[in-house]
């Protein structure tokens, strides 16, 4: 539907296939086909008012268009989408502009009823060469950012600026060239001081998000969104600040601000899935899974009742939903929720919006010990982002990239990566810092560097703990005993108290059995982790209580034990852990013991 006239190359047999079925033809008829080259499928009324009925007829009768009822409209098409090639080669640029103006013209006067028609009113006023109706191609390039087609989104918004500048104009440019993660360029498109009058709208919401995602500087953003106070769309100032919040790790502070507008009567429905959205995935990286949920359940019944009008809401929601499944530890949930929201995406009208399920499926595989499919996962996750990258996602894939590629024993490819990570980021996306560190942690020890991987696990603790995310924190806490260090089981008891998550009781037990050898520890824990998905931490654990169980002569258990490390193995694609390899001697002797007093 979107094609432009280019430069196409189809076979002499197929250009001498149509000359041929165009011979015998009217001198009206080839209008037709021509129209519907440029703008197929077009409704049979629209067709009607550019060109004669039996001119239509006559093209349907030699095969070379087709009519069908879509809807309550009847469409006609070529019958061959090599004929459009065919005829889009043969026009001119100049012939293509008047056939475009005309449709146009047509469509622009009819009610428009439907979003498809103004996004064609929008684009062929463009392809046109003229813009007549500059509120209709803004109208088009957001219902191009609803479809996620940001290259289109950005022609029509430049187009409609220059047909009509004003600082509405400026500050739609400035969304999308945002949206593409061209901070510099959105900045220099809006004016940089407030305009008066409804103006400000518009340009504040702008100004916020670049100076957030563009800069990371989230004191200036939440300022610029301060002067929508007691003014008109200062529910959707807040409903961006719930995002720029959640970002920026202040997950309790978006919890008040997501309650506020949910009490409000007059905030919109973008608002409140802005604010539901985002309060989601506080609430898990604060442990709070009752109220996770409830967010999201509040969230999704509005998002789903208006998706025609807000159709990036679903998106947002499942998308908070896997991340906040994912920082609670939850595993199978989270690689559920990412999995289904990618297939559903890929299913719908905007393909490009599957990199954030895409990604987040990715950083579960990795979690659960699955290098291959996380890295995957995130290679195409990274690949999607580019050039769309609006809440700059890229950085942390790129770190859990890097994580995979650790766990899968390449070395030097996951240093690669995590340099290509530190040097994609800004000061934005502070909620992700800890993961981020955790990956040059897991980098470190892939290369051997035991003792530094340590000391960095301790760090991305302590920035957990200092942003105030306590679900990452016991993570964090947990690695450092992973990579063999010595664990601080006070505070992963204090951690478990505070959060009372099935994830951070079994952290805590697993720390215990991992400080104290206690087999019993190790087996209830690998128990715990594998029903959350964590299969990678239940090998670590199921293999660690092997030699355990033997130290305290409990042969059968050890048995089991080994049983149950086998199997949790054949789970995790060969990824390669210090505990794995510093338990593995140890097991060895224990098979080996097992096997000699087999009959």
């Amino acid at each position: 539907m979107w094609h432009l006239a280019g430069d196409y190359r189809p076979r002499g047999a197929i250009q001498q296939l149509l000359a041929d079925r165009l011979r015998p033809l009217g001198s009206r008829t080839p209008m037709v086909l021509e129209l519907l080259a440029c703008g197929e499928p077009l409704p049979l009324a629209l067709l009607a008012q550019l060109v004669d009925p039996a001119s239509i007829d006559e093209a349907e009768a030699h095969g070379l268009a087709v009519s069908g009822r879509v809807g309550n409209r009847v469409q006609v098409r070529l019958a061959h989408p090599l004929y459009g090639e065919v005829l889009r080669a043969r026009l001119s640029a100049g012939r293509a502009r008047q056939l475009w103006w005309r449709l146009a013209g047509a469509l622009l006067d009819t009610p428009l009823r439907r979003r498809d028609d103004l996004l064609r009113a929008a684009l062929w006023q463009v392809e046109g060469g003229a813009v007549v109706r500059a509120d209709i191609v803004r109208t088009g390039a957001r219902e191009a950012i609803n479809r996620a087609d940001l290259a289109l989104a950005e022609r029509l918004a430049r187009a409609a600026r220059d047909a009509e500048p004003s600082v509405d104009a400026d500050a739609l440019l400035a969304e999308v060239l945002e949206y593409r993660g061209r901070s510099a360029e959105a900045a220099a498109v809006l004016p940089e001081q407030p305009p008066p009058g409804d103006e400000l709208l518009p340009w504040a919401l702008a100004r916020a998000e670049t100076m957030y995602w563009g800069n990371g500087d989230a004191v200036a953003a939440e300022q610029t969104l301060d002067l929508l106070r007691g003014r008109p769309g200062e529910d959707l100032a807040e409903g961006i600040r719930t995002w720029i919040l959640l970002f920026d790790g202040r997950c309790a502070a978006v919890l008040e601000v997501a309650d506020r507008l949910l009490a409000s009567d007059s905030a919109s429905a973008q608002a409140l899935i802005w604010a539901t959205a985002a309060a989601t995935g506080a609430a898990g990286f604060l442990g709070r899974a009752v109220d996770a949920t409830g967010y999201h359940e509040r969230g999704l019944a509005l998002a789903e009742a208006r998706q025609a009008e807000l159709p990036w809401g679903v998106v947002e929601l499942g998308v908070a939903r896997s991340l906040a499944y994912l920082a609670m530890g939850e595993l199978d949930a989270a690689w559920s929720v990412a999995d289904d929201g990618y297939r559903q995406v890929l299913a719908g009208q905007s393909p490009m919006m599957s990199a954030g399920h895409l990604g987040f499926r990715g950083l579960v595989e990795c979690a659960q010990g699955r290098p291959a499919d996380a890295g995957r996962s995130l290679r195409e996750a990274i690949n999607a982002l580019d050039g769309r990258d609006t809440l700059r996602l890229t950085h942390l894939f790129l770190a859990g990239l890097a994580t995979a590629t650790a766990l899968g024993g390449a070395a030097d490819d996951a240093r690669a990566w995590m340099d290509h990570a530190d040097q994609t980021g800004n000061e934005a996306n502070r909620l992700f810092s800890p993961w981020i560190v955790l990956g040059n942690a897991w980098t470190l020890a892939a290369e051997g560097r035991l003792a530094d991987a340590v000391s960095t696990a301790r760090y991305a603790a302590g920035l957990a703990r200092g942003i105030g995310l306590p679900s990452v924190e016991a993570m964090a806490r947990y690695d450092v005993l992973r990579l063999g260090g010595e664990g601080d089981l006070r505070r992963l008891d204090e951690l478990n108290t505070a959060l009372g998550t099935p994830m951070s009781h079994a952290l805590a037990r697993a720390a215990h059995g991992l400080e104290h050898t206690d087999g019993e520890a190790l087996s209830g824990a690998t128990d715990a982790l594998a029903q959350l998905g964590h299969h990678l931490l239940a090998a670590e654990t199921a293999t660690c209580a092997v030699p355990a169980y033997r130290q305290a002569g409990l042969a059968d258990k050890a048995a089991m034990a080994l049983e149950r490390a086998a199997s949790s193995r054949t789970r995790c694609q060969g990824a390669v852990t210090p505990l794995l390899m510093r338990s593995a001697p140890m097991v060895a002797d224990a098979r080996r013991a097992d096997d000699l007093r087999a009959p």
